[in-house]
């Protein structure tokens, strides 16, 4: 997890663990990639530079992944793979990195899945994973699935995001916490193909993690986002400004209302995440029960009837995420409302 280390959970996997080849996972991954793309990026041109740049490389592709289900490997060549993504969110994805490698490097490879999977077999057989990815094998069977989950790092599927305001004179400043869904599949493996299982361990993975991330983020200024366990209350919040998130889905449960109520009682606001430029068509924004939406970019927010929906949202009540460029900055700074993502990274 990049960010500041949370007191009390397991340090992170080694730097430099044992390496492993690629071949078994992208053997696991294929049969389900129908319509999917892998991205391949090397560290050329301004990427083999500071580390910083290669950081901001890896935020943009995790973005990628987290919108649509993919995940991110890292090489022992210095490589970066995305796989199994949604091919808008790649694209979306290698034309960033494009501009942030620099007009020298080489545009990055996008396979299209399965018609491509011949050639990316063929790259990965002499490819060899980096990072606690190499360390990882799969889940075959659900024997001591929640043990595993009880003992699992909370380094290995928390990610930490700043939340800035964009365009303010006195940029708001706060933090995200969340739950890596492709870092979770990795940890389940083959089960983490069942919708319901990946559900029920991020459930109970956020049940467990919750006292300390409340404790972590009590004190800190700003916002701060923490995922939160469907009908599960926190600790009382000592400063304003803290969030519980659930996904959007928690909406059509009747009891939504009662929880926010108690949150707010325990100085708690509600989050609901997922709604993108779609689901604006099938929902009204102002008649969801929740203090904040986190709202997905892409550029089809920029079109009309999305800024219609959203005309009686207040703009504080937003929070951007997925912002990989200045296009979406400047849309979140024009409703004036906070912005999560690779772009915001790299501003704070």
């Amino acid at each position: 997890m990049t960010g500041p280390r949370l007191a009390g959970f397991p340090a992170p996997p080694p730097a430099s663990p044992p390496m492993a080849g690629l071949l078994p996972l992208l053997r696991q991954a294929l049969p389900g990639a129908e319509g999917r793309v892998a991205l391949l990026l090397s560290p050329a041109g301004r990427l083999a530079g500071p580390p910083a740049r290669r950081r901001l490389a890896r935020a943009l592709l995790q973005d990628a992944a987290e919108a649509g289900g993919g995940a991110v490997y890292d090489t022992a060549a210095g490589e970066l793979l995305l796989l199994c993504a949604m091919p808008a969110a790649a694209r979306r994805a290698a034309a960033a990195l494009a501009q942030l490698a620099g007009p020298e490097a080489p545009a990055p490879t996008i396979w299209t899945l399965p018609r491509d999977a011949a050639a990316l077999l063929a790259w990965a057989a002499a490819a060899q994973l980096a990072g606690p990815e190499a360390m990882a094998s799969p889940v075959e069977g659900l024997a001591g699935l929640e043990g595993r989950l009880d003992s699992l790092p909370a380094d290995t599927v928390l990610r930490h995001r700043h939340v800035i305001r964009p365009g303010a004179a006195v940029p708001g400043r706060g933090r995200r916490l969340r739950l890596s869904r492709p870092a979770l599949a990795a940890v389940l493996g083959l089960l983490a193909a069942d919708a319901d299982l990946m559900a029920h361990a991020a459930e109970r993975l956020a049940r467990r993690l919750l006292p300390g991330l409340a404790t972590w983020a009590r004190d800190l200024p700003g916002w701060r986002l923490l995922p939160l366990p469907v009908g599960v209350l926190p600790p009382p919040a000592a400063v304003a400004g803290l969030f519980g998130v659930l996904p959007l889905a928690a909406a059509a449960d009747p009891g939504l209302p009662a929880q926010r109520e108690a949150l707010a009682a325990r100085g708690w606001g509600l989050a609901l995440e997922g709604l993108d430029a779609a689901g604006l068509a099938l929902l009204a924004p102002a008649g969801l029960p929740a203090d904040l939406l986190l709202l997905r970019w892409s550029p089809a927010l920029e079109e009309r009837a999305a800024l219609a929906v959203l005309r009686d949202r207040p703009g504080e009540r937003l929070v951007v995420t997925g912002c990989d460029g200045a296009a979406a900055l400047d849309w979140a700074a024009r409703l004036g409302a906070m912005a999560t993502g690779p772009a915001a990274e790299a501003v704070a």
